[in-house]
């Protein structure tokens, strides 16, 4: 009886481990999805930025800014 309880023990001390190892990784993935999103972020606001100056020189407002300064 004893030799199966201090089996069980073992056996409960290298989940415990393998738990903790897997809540790292989590973590490690939450800050990796962290920065993927921020760099969609940049992307989205670059195109948002372009899409402004095409439409700012497409239909001429730049030359109007230009005459009156």
């Amino acid at each position: 009886m004893e030799h199966r309880v201090t089996t069980l023990e073992n056996i409960v001390e290298k989940h415990t481990g393998q738990i903790e190892t897997l809540f790292a990784k989590v973590d490690d993935v939450k800050i990796q999805l962290h920065a993927i999103q921020n760099t969609l972020n940049q992307i989205i606001w670059m195109f948002f930025g372009a899409l402004g100056w095409y439409a700012l020189t497409e239909f001429g407002i730049m030359t109007a800014l230009k005459v009156i300064a």
